[in-house]
């Protein structure tokens, strides 16, 4: 797993490398199997690129699953930070004695660029076919294209002679290296990096993915195709599509768009909303209790996620006790009421009572038994999240709490700064989660921060004041949701104060999962083995024992 071989080599030690020589690797990422089944699915694709060759993560969710998962982004991140846009994914394939001319890659030739190429072999990628690189060259300032220009010459009729000599001209100790890549390994360039390839061997199409990452502030376009020598030509339209993959982007230099989601058969994608909540809400007589849905949908980090405000009426219950797989958390927006806990599953008759009243939550971990039932002579009036995506089965998961929110209100202090300070409340991973994160934020009038992209859906209820935000303001009981990949901003547009809980959703990129484990035809499950032969050649189930008030984490 690559995670081991990072481990092994180090962080420090890798980006101290990666600076230094403009590369790292080989590092295993996928075994031959995944890779057999990884490019089995991505040669069956339907769906074309959006704008460009290198746009295939914006309308395949297969390629968006590549570019997002673990093993290749802990790496990314790891070397440029948390802030990541993913702006190229495409396979390249090359047939016994074909070549990719030495060059360097336009789009991130920029001296001031920093971009992350990852080239992982797939098929027969071995050190007959595997790329070959220039070290140092990423520190030289200019392109390989124009030294070739200065040269007299051309990309074609390049050797790696040529190449060699006009490197150690600017550095003594750099040369052409030949990367001993074996299929599933992953060399990570920086994007300046002189490199080509060329398969020597004599029968078999090498494949390797590429996926191409860059820091928001870097700006990537498309560049003409049709000329490939120095001077290069970049279109100023349409920009390419960008996917926030980690972090935020505050620079707003390039075009982001939100990732794919899989599948027909999916619920509907959402997008950012605002939900104005007028109290009191309509309520059932005869049941007791009315849910009135606000949305439901997948987004490009979670597989699954649903918004419903309830008004229940005294002494009732929604439910008994009961257990789901998904993860909810219940914020009291009006009234007072119990929440029913089972503190030990073992004792399956055994539960809590944990008296909640208005700006308070509770966070459910899945497959916790709990309900609320209104002890009290009014109606209480709730907002539940509830989600679901890949579920990791092993871990150190946050446990069911109760957070009132009241006394962090007087913790967070005004910031004179930014006119914007906060209050953490809650952070930690889930079963669904890569990490969970709630916190109280205070607002000062006429103070606000400019429209940024999320690489995680965001969930905010307004507690007090008025924001605007999306084009429209936003009154206490407000639910705000801002989905992964879309641009959004906020200001305090009155004359007080406004306070709000944030609560952020860090999925563990639903798709990734979903795809590597999804059914394939015969046909398809014998390419795969077939691939893997050749290739190979050359919950336990945790549940928190106690539900705890708690004023932050």
């Amino acid at each position: 797993m690559l995670r081991r071989a990072v481990e092994t080599v180090g962080d420090d030690a890798r980006a101290a490398s990666f600076g230094e020589l403009g590369y790292v690797g080989p590092l295993r990422v996928f075994s031959p199997r995944e890779c057999g089944r990884i490019l089995a699915r991505l040669q069956r694709q339907k769906r074309p690129p959006l704008d460009w060759n290198k746009g295939w993560a914006v309308t395949s969710p297969e390629y968006y699953a590549l570019g997002v998962e673990d093993r290749i982004l802990e790496l990314v991140t790891g070397l440029i930070g948390e802030d990541v846009l993913l702006w190229g994914a495409s396979l390249v394939s090359r047939a016994p004695g074909g070549t990719h001319p030495w060059h360097t890659d336009i789009e991130s030739s920029s001296p001031t660029a920093t971009t992350v190429s990852v080239w992982i072999g797939l098929a027969r990628t071995d050190l007959r076919s595997s790329l070959k690189v220039v070290p140092f060259s990423h520190r030289f300032g200019l392109t390989l294209q124009e030294v070739m220009q200065a040269n007299g010459r051309c990309r074609p009729s390049v050797t790696d002679d040529d190449v060699a000599r006009w490197a150690r001209e600017r550095e003594r100790r750099s040369g052409v290296a030949t990367m001993q890549v074996r299929d599933g390994e992953a060399i990570v360039l920086d994007g300046r990096l002189w490199h080509g390839s060329h398969n020597r061997r004599r029968w078999g199409t090498r494949h390797a993915l590429l996926l191409q990452y860059a820091t928001p502030e870097t700006a990537i376009r498309i560049p003409n195709l049709d000329r490939l020598e120095w001077p290069f030509e970049l279109h100023t339209t349409p920009r390419p599509p960008c996917i926030v993959v980690s972090g935020r982007d505050r620079h707003a230099v390039n075009r982001t768009v939100p990732g794919p989601t899989p599948g027909d058969a999916e619920p509907p994608i959402l997008t950012c909303r605002i939900h104005p909540l007028e109290l009191p809400l309509q309520q059932d007589a005869h049941v007791g209790w009315k849910p009135h849905s606000l949305f439901r949908g997948a987004t490009p980090d979670i597989a699954s996620m649903r918004c419903h405000v309830s008004v229940l009426d005294p002494a009732r219950q929604p439910h008994p006790p009961h257990r789901h797989d998904e993860e909810e958390i219940l914020l009291v927006l009006d009234g007072e009421a119990d929440l029913v806990v089972q503190d030990n599953p073992a004792h399956e008759g055994i539960v809590r009572r944990i008296r909640v009243g208005r700006d308070t939550f509770a966070y459910y971990p899945s497959g916790f038994a709990h309900t609320i039932d209104n002890t009290s002579r009014s109606p209480v009036t709730y907002v539940m999240f509830k989600w679901k995506t890949d579920r990791k089965e092993r871990g150190s998961f946050l446990d069911g709490r109760v957070v009132p929110l009241s006394p962090a209100y007087a913790e967070v202090a005004r910031n004179s700064a930014s006119g914007m300070s906060g209050t953490r409340v809650l952070d930690g991973e889930t079963r669904y989660l890569r990490h969970l994160h709630a916190h109280i934020t205070r607002l000062e009038p006429g103070a606000g921060y400019a429209p940024h992209v999320d690489s995680y859906d965001v969930a905010i209820v307004v507690l007090d004041g008025v924001v605007e935000t999306l084009g429209d303001q936003a009154h206490r009981n407000t639910v705000i949701f801002y989905a992964a990949g879309e641009s959004h901003g906020m200001r305090n547009v009155a004359d007080v104060p406004a306070i709000y809980v944030v609560f952020e959703f860090h999925g563990r990129h639903s798709t990734s999962h979903r795809l590597r484990d999804q059914r394939v035809s015969q046909r398809l499950r014998r390419a795969a083995r077939r691939a893997s032969r050749v290739l190979t050649r050359g919950r336990s189930q945790l549940v928190p024992s106690r539900l705890r008030p708690r004023a932050r984490s």
